[in-house]
């Protein structure tokens, strides 16, 4: 059985060819039902964000899974071309892969947590629709794994990457915590419905949201619980902002240090955190002149942004180290998995001739309870017999040394049969949850 990943991310495909691919949270169910039914595929399991749609998959055959995957993605994109941008990969690389994408190694943005979440969701989410089985759910939990130790053991995830989040988190420095604090966002562009988000995840009390179109302060305030202003109103009442931050697409300053000694002298001089992240410039730089007015604009919040964004990749390469060590141990757990079937019938063996000689003996002058007692102590010592030998069979195996063992070992005590059987039992199991 091998491993294999088919998909497209924001390395291969632009964003419409992304869209034509993602799946909905509604239309997850009867996608990853579908990806189940395609022909060589075993198990399998469905990532899909905004910048990935990859399917996992567990097959006897790789690259005939590879093939039909694709094909099955490519009718899904409807009359869009997507060959050219789907990736795959097999074996060893689709499991690191995989981790790789836990531990936010292969983000837009390092290190950003948001994928480790969506991964353990897609691990449980197959679980659930019983798509996946032992293999898929290991691999799973091993990339959350992963995910865990390079966000614990490293800083990958430390530090804003981006200017609105890069804002906040200064805000945040200034105040200490957002709680208390009343935020003021000037303009209702992209940068500023970011920046907004940010600030009312991080707890900010109030939030006013002003531009010179009424109608997108409206909706940008609708959309994050704010309240919304006019633009004159906003710059008569800044006497009431603890926190400004402007990103409006004006050619010219449009708060000058008049405007803000005039809200500092009605405050009493009450710190004021001023975020200026307009290119061109929105507020005037000699604001900050004055008493008790921290100001910052998008060269100030860029160099933060680009120390950290180089400190993540600082510590990618020691994520990258732990993202090695867990794909080793899966790939050691793996190879363990070949001598499963010798274990189960050597001990499915002992026990039946166990089981025999005590039919033999027969026991007649004994109680039930008596009899029981003498079939427990058999069992232990049964289990006990086996268990040094068959512990040292599965650590050689993961070490890549039981596949010479495991066939004398079946040699030894006829096992070939019985393992047969054990695998032709499992693979009508796999095929009647396939055809249901």
């Amino acid at each position: 059985m091998a491993i294999v990943v088919v998909g497209v991310s924001h390395h291969t495909a632009p964003v419409d060819i992304r869209d034509s691919i993602a799946v909905s949270a509604a239309e997850y169910p009867v996608a990853l039902s579908d990806l189940a039914g395609v022909k060589h595929v075993d198990q399998v399991a469905l990532i899909s964000t905004c910048n990935r749609t990859e399917a996992y998959a567990v097959s006897k055959n790789a690259d005939a899974a590879v093939v039909a995957i694709q094909a099955h993605i490519g009718k899904r994109a409807d009359e869009i071309d997507v060959s050219d941008h789907l990736f795959s990969y097999q074996r060893d690389d689709a499991i690191k892969h995989l981790y790789r994408v836990a531990a936010g190694l292969d983000s837009m943005i390092m290190g950003e947590p948001q994928i480790a979440g969506q991964v353990k969701d897609a691990g449980a989410r197959a679980m659930e629709l019983g798509t996946s089985g032992r293999i898929l759910n290991r691999l799973f939990r091993g990339a959350v794994e992963a995910s865990k130790r390079a966000r614990t053991e490293t800083e990958i995830a430390a530090g804003a990457v981006s200017v609105p989040f890069a804002a906040v988190e200064l805000a945040k420095k200034i105040f200490g915590q957002l709680e208390g604090q009343n935020a003021f966002v000037l303009g209702a562009g992209e940068m500023s419905e970011l920046t907004a988000r940010h600030l009312v995840e991080n707890g900010v009390s109030g939030l006013s949201v002003a531009s010179r179109t009424m109608a997108r302060a409206k909706d940008l305030a609708e959309a994050v619980n704010g309240r919304a202003m006019g633009w004159s109103d906003a710059l008569e009442r800044l006497q009431e902002a603890d926190i400004v931050i402007s990103s409006t697409s004006a050619p010219h300053y449009v708060i000058g240090k008049d405007v803000v000694a005039e809200a500092m002298s009605n405050r009493r001089n009450k710190q004021m955190f001023l975020i200026d992240i307009a290119v061109p410039r929105d507020i005037a730089p000699d604001v900050g002149d004055l008493y008790n007015v921290v100001l910052y604009d998008i060269d100030d919040l860029q160099a933060v942004v680009g120390g950290n964004i180089q400190k993540r990749q600082e510590e990618a390469e020691k994520a990258k180290e732990i993202v090695n060590e867990e794909v080793v141990a899966f790939e050691a757990w793996v190879q363990s998995l070949d001598v499963q079937p010798a274990v189960v019938a050597l001990r499915k063996r002992f026990h039946e001739i166990m089981q025999q000689e005590l039919e033999r003996a027969k026991l007649t002058d004994f109680s039930d309870d008596q009899r029981e007692k003498v079939a427990m102590v058999l069992r232990q010592f049964t289990n006990k017999l086996l268990h040094s030998p068959t512990t040292q069979l599965k650590k050689l195996a993961e070490g890549g040394e039981g596949t010479e063992h495991v066939d004398t070992l079946i040699q030894l005590f006829c096992l070939a049969d019985e393992i047969l059987s054990t695998k032709e039992s499992a693979a009508d199991s796999l095929d009647r949850v396939k055809s249901s």
